[in-house]
């Protein structure tokens, strides 16, 4: 699998002691503007390298995308050798291929982040560090990691949605770029919700509940498409982030009346059947040609929305499908998203420029353009480009020029980094479970996960 942020729910490994003895290191750490020109090229070859300078990445798992870019990098740049350090080697299958199961190993991001703890500790961390896995924004205010918005100001803001990595900043600073996002979209059946009145940019989630609810109460055909009761709650938390956590106070909010309406909405929808479990009757699937639309009858099917191509998901599954965002909170602004991975560059590398140019690389048109990418392109060109091959696509497939301006326009609107401490993530998790299984009230369990994740964050 890609690496990517969503694939790793409920995975933490506690790095609180370790970042308390990485603080003491810090204490030498200067800013990034602090480091001199002639600091940043000390080294320019490495031992073993072949006399090029070399970049060390740490991940927790490579893939094809960084492996591409691995490649075409050096192929560019003669006296630069990438280095791409794995926590976890995912295995091959017979052919050479990388083998896809699912999501990290938790003994690999354990790895991980003992490594990069050890390494930062000793002095010797990679230049370039994922940090998805990792609490990032303590190792910022460590100083552990440097601020990357002076380098951003380089680059030609007309050619990138900005708004993206404005979402990423932490205390107004820019400590992690992401190469691409993931979003949801939202496809409507418009036989069923005709007449409804649903703005497909601004709906909220309490029209969803009301509009649904009332399809659910007359019964027939699924309303809406299965998804875990846990699996909605973390996508509703993740998207309303800052409500519930600030970061730069190390304050928690889950006891406030917002949070407790919001697990009492989302009990709502699967007590009133909106989202109903099939049943699994075991017999063969009906063969479906290609081409041949599936005729789906439920009102909205939800989708991770991580490739442009998919905006034509809906012409398949319904006769009639309209696109829609997914639905919002009151009045929160844009759309929120989940990086594919988290980079950054280690304050303390002596080859920040090198490294920034790699990052920089995985920004490229040629780059954002990559099948490999695993995610939307934050690169507009590399964007134009995919619509455009798909508005010449033909057959019972081919989106509409609605579809196409509203794929475009979801992108622009993507403000708020959906992106949760896996810690924390695994505290609601778990904290609720008892509620949504009818042991616990509300209360209660948003009681426990504030007293929780206050102790985690003042940690």
């Amino acid at each position: 699998m890609n690496v990517k942020t969503w694939s790793k729910r409920g995975i933490f490994v506690g790095s609180s002691a370790a970042l308390l003895a990485l603080s003491a290191c810090s204490s030498s750490v200067g800013s990034t503007g602090g480091n001199t020109a002639a600091n940043e090229q000390k080294n320019t070859s490495d031992p073993g390298s072949g006399g090029k300078q070399a970049i060390t990445m740490s991940v927790v798992s490579t893939n094809r995308f960084l492996q591409q870019a691995e490649e075409k990098f050096e192929a560019a740049n003669l006296d630069i050798d990438i280095q791409i350090k794995e926590s976890h080697i995912v295995p091959q299958d017979g052919t050479g291929r990388m083998s896809i199961r699912g999501g990290y190993d938790p003994a690999a991001i354990e790895k991980h982040v003992t490594t990069v703890n050890a390494e930062l500790m000793n002095g010797n961390a990679s230049d370039i560090i994922a940090v998805d896995t990792l609490a990032y924004s303590k190792y910022a205010d460590k100083g552990l990691l440097a601020d990357l918005t002076d380098y951003m100001r380089k680059l030609n803001a007309e050619d990138y949605y900005i708004n993206v990595f404005d979402s990423l900043k932490y205390k107004d600073k820019l400590y992690t770029i992401t190469p691409g996002v993931s979003t949801g979209l939202w496809f409507g059946n418009k036989e069923r919700i005709e007449g409804m009145n649903l703005d497909p940019k601004a709906w909220t989630w309490d029209q969803f509940g009301e509009k649904m609810g009332e399809l659910a109460k007359a019964g027939g055909d699924p309303v809406v498409q299965w998804m875990p009761v846990d699996m909605l709650l973390l996508d509703r938390v993740s998207a309303e982030a800052e409500k519930f956590i600030n970061l730069s106070d190390k304050k928690a909010s889950f006891e406030d009346k917002a949070f407790i309406d919001l697990l009492n909405q989302i009990k709502s929808f699967y007590d009133q059947k909106i989202f109903q479990e099939p049943e699994m009757t075991g017999g063969v699937s009906k063969a479906v040609k290609i081409g041949e639309k599936l005729s789906r009858k439920e009102a909205f099917i939800s989708s991770a929305f991580m490739d442009i191509s998919s905006v034509s998901l809906g012409q398949m599954m319904f006769d009639q499908s309209q696109i829609f965002s997914p639905p919002k909170s009151g009045s929160a602004e844009g759309n929120s998203f989940k990086p594919t991975i988290l980079l950054s560059i280690n304050n303390k590398s002596e080859k920040k420029e090198a490294a920034w140019k790699f990052l920089q690389f995985l920004l490229s048109e040629e780059m954002q353009s990559s099948r490999e990418l695993g995610g939307l392109p934050i690169n507009k060109k590399a964007v134009d480009g995919q619509v455009k091959a798909l508005e010449q696509t033909e057959g019972a497939f081919k989106p509409t020029a609605e579809d196409v301006e509203m794929t475009k326009g979801l992108l622009a609107d993507l403000k708020r980094s959906g992106t949760i401490d896996p810690k924390i993530e695994t505290i609601i998790k778990e904290e609720t479970a008892p509620f949504f299984e009818g042991q616990k009230s509300a209360e209660d369990a948003a009681k426990s996960i504030q007293n929780k994740v206050t102790l985690y964050l003042e940690e």
